[in-house]
């Protein structure tokens, strides 16, 4: 791949993340499968749906793409969430519509999987075509920065069509954005200078396990990455519920995405001032600001929660960047997809425990102790900060 063509691939990859985010269902989802299945505890079942299937597959697409095709795996996940998006709005119309919204969580979990890791293994060895490797964390985040964008114009055209229509022209427009979405994986190129790995299945996978456990430096980053899960982000909802009206709700979550597109266009910066520094600041940023949200405890808490989606675009960009600086070329997809795994094992049992606390303290108290995982990861990163020194 010529330099030209290499910046043409990213120019296409900022293009794929972008429509891979306009996704206008998304805040509105749960409202969608409610009234399909009529239960909200089976709407909830959906997205768990989901999230283990796409758990259960991370290990075996991360070697698919390492041994055969980056691309192949964009544009097979591309296809399949139009084919999810597809079946969700059908489940709409048709007899049996829980059983079809089940179908398409399990092909959504199946996209999930195959997408997770393959992006940031194409980001960093098209970078690779140009000897331009260093310039990860600069390309990563502009491109999680056309991410961002992509989420707010789907959160604005959620609202339009809901204003204008109603939730089930919205299920069908998402379908067009989903077969945009397919289209643009198709302006994406493979590498020309990576290694495909030669070595069979299983040998893969052991070798990848293998080098994250000797590796100390990466075994530190992904068992403190696996204190981070989205246990708040998934309570937040119902504790916000409790302190403004539901119709602010989008709103508050318009204005994270704003923040994070900021967070993500400023995340270049992280390469100058170190990448073990930025997820110091950034965990601590995220700790003083949902605690002095909580402290307030009102109408301005969803908002003052918000802000810390700034943090979260320079914690993202530099834990990716010092994963790929610590991954081997044959077998990156596999090791992104071994830490994708471990992070949603742990991420799934967090929320357990904390809606454990919730139920027998209150939901107050386990916003406070997600806000303690902050303050514990900010911690053990400058605990490892202080041993590589």
């Amino acid at each position: 791949m010529t330099a030209c063509r290499a910046r043409n691939n990213i120019l296409a990859l900022k293009f794929f993340s972008f429509i891979d985010a306009l996704y206008p269902m998304s805040i509105l989802a749960v409202v969608w499968f409610y009234q399909v299945t009529g239960s909200y505890t089976t709407a909830a079942m959906m997205f768990a749906i989901q999230t283990i299937s796409q758990a259960l597959l991370e290990i075996p697409t991360g070697i698919l793409s390492d041994k055969y095709s980056r691309v192949f795996n964009l544009r097979l996940s591309a296809f399949l969430w139009f084919t999810s998006y597809f079946f969700s709005a059908l489940s709409g119309s048709v007899p049996h519509g829980t059983a079809v919204l089940i179908f398409a969580g399990i092909i959504g979990g199946l996209a999930g999987s195959l997408n997770s890791g393959t992006k940031e293994a194409l980001i960093y060895e098209t970078l690779a075509d140009c000897r331009k490797q260093s310039n990860f964390s600069v390309v990563f985040s502009r491109i999680m920065f056309w991410e961002q964008v992509g989420a707010i114009l789907g959160a604005l055209i959620a609202m339009c069509t809901m204003f204008l229509f109603d939730i089930k022209v919205l299920a069908w427009i998402t379908v067009l954005f989903g077969f945009l979405f397919f289209i643009s994986s198709w302006f994406l190129y493979e590498p020309t200078t990576r290694q495909k790995s030669e070595k069979s299945s299983f040998r893969l996978l052991w070798s990848s396990c293998k080098q994250i456990w000797k590796d100390k430096k990466l075994r530190s980053l992904i068992s403190i990455k696996m204190l981070q899960g989205q246990t708040a982000y998934n309570m937040e909802g119902v504790y916000f519920s409790a302190l403004i009206p539901s119709s602010l709700i989008p709103l508050a979550r318009l204005f994270r995405q704003f923040t994070g597109a900021i967070g993500f266009y400023m995340a270049a910066f992280a390469n100058k001032i170190g990448f073990l520094k930025t997820l110091i600041f950034s965990n601590a940023g995220s700790f003083v600001f949902n605690s002095v949200g909580l402290l307030l405890n009102g109408i301005a808490t969803p908002f003052m929660n918000s802000v810390t989606n700034l943090f979260y675009g320079f914690n993202h960009t530099a834990y990716n960047a010092l994963l790929q600086e610590n991954f081997s070329d044959e077998q990156r997809a596999t090791m992104q997809n071994i830490q994708s795994l471990l992070s949603s094992i742990s991420g799934g049992i967090l929320l357990l425990i904390f809606g454990k606390i919730a139920d027998n303290y209150s939901l107050f108290t386990a916003m406070w102790c997600t806000v303690a995982l902050d303050f514990i990861v900010a911690y053990a990163y400058w605990k490892l900060f202080k041993r590589n020194k």
